[in-house]
């Protein structure tokens, strides 16, 4: 299709959702379209709104009602394709009276006399499939193997080579939402994409590939757990300059191709790994540290965590280094 991803977009959705906050006629007018086929749909069976006038009112008027003391994205990603182009995130609202709200959101744009209008959004309440279908949807984990594109596969398998099994990295920048409103949407997606570009070299220089990046994060696949240690490494002492930390996680398992469960469920742990890590951290899995032990790295204490969607307890490693 040639969607391209749009660090440009992801600026302009992160401005977006402050416009919101603000209560801003003005500014909610600048940055919506002014057709009259603009959507802004949520939840409840009232809030369909159709236009661009009724859109910047509303908006405005629910903001002011609201006491926000600040917004915070996540998962955020967008893409374009000539004039056209859509971001997608999480977003969690917190008020000044303690409590917070969080949701996702979807947000279409088109070119507008040269800038990039909104045209629809849909932002939802996320709530159990039980309950909204009344049975749950994904089988096991399958439905995550099955988003990874035939490229993405195919980079893998070629990775994994004739043995059948590959080692999974997934790296993740700590507190992203917090840095990108302190340096500034320009700034910030310059960080992104030095940072990516960092981490792509590092990743190969040890017989890895790059398969995809993750909003700030990314995900890489090696042919041994060691390649996946020392590119871990690596990027852990260059990032340390950037002045952010990183946490990554990695795991070994079955080379993974569309429609594999058991390669589904390694690419799953790998990345539930990765959010158990703290930042500046390296945390592998109990195969992975086996695989780790003939060779001279060091480990601090186990760690026994439950991994979301995955059952039972897992036994994690921290690699230890010299960055904190």
């Amino acid at each position: 299709m040639g969607f391209q991803r749009s660090p440009e977009l992801e600026a302009v959705v992160r401005r977006l959702w402050k416009v919101f906050t603000s209560g801003s006629v003005e500014a909610l007018s600048n940055m919506i379209s002014s057709s009259p086929d603009v959507r802004f749909v949520l939840s409840a069976d009232d809030h369909w709104i159709a236009g661009s006038d009724d859109l910047v009112r509303n908006v405005a008027a629910r903001s002011s009602l609201m006491d926000i003391e600040r917004i915070e994205l996540d998962r955020l990603e967008a893409f374009e394709i000539d004039e056209v182009g859509w971001g997608a995130c999480t977003v969690t609202v917190f008020y000044r009276s303690g409590d917070s709200h969080s949701y996702r959101s979807t947000t279409t744009f088109a070119v507008e006399q040269g800038v990039w209008k909104v045209v629809q959004q849909h932002s939802s309440v996320g709530v159990p499939e039980e309950q909204a279908y009344g049975a749950e949807l994904a089988a096991g984990l399958k439905d995550l193997v099955d988003s990874l594109t035939s490229t993405h596969a195919a980079a893998i398998a070629e990775v994994a080579g004739t043995s059948g099994t590959v080692t999974l990295m997934f790296t993740d920048i700590e507190n992203s939402t917090r840095l990108a409103a302190e340096r500034g949407d320009a700034a910030w997606t310059r960080d992104i994409q030095d940072h990516f570009d960092v981490v792509s070299r590092i990743v190969e220089n040890n017989a890895g590939r790059m398969v995809k990046t993750l909003g700030d994060g990314t995900m890489a696949a090696f042919p041994t757990a060691r390649n996946a240690a020392d590119a871990a490494i690596t990027i852990g002492e260059e990032i340390e300059a950037e002045n952010f930390r990183v946490r990554i996680g990695i795991h070994t398992g079955e080379a993974v191709s569309v429609g594999d469960d058991y390669a589904g469920l390694a690419v799953a742990k790998a990345a539930r790994i990765t959010s158990a890590a703290d930042g500046g951290e390296i945390l592998v899995s109990s195969v992975t540290r086996e695989l780790l032990d003939r060779f001279d790295y060091a480990f601090a204490n186990e760690r026994v965590a439950e991994l979301k969607g995955i059952d039972g307890t897992h036994r994690l490693f921290p690699i230890i280094t010299d960055i904190k």
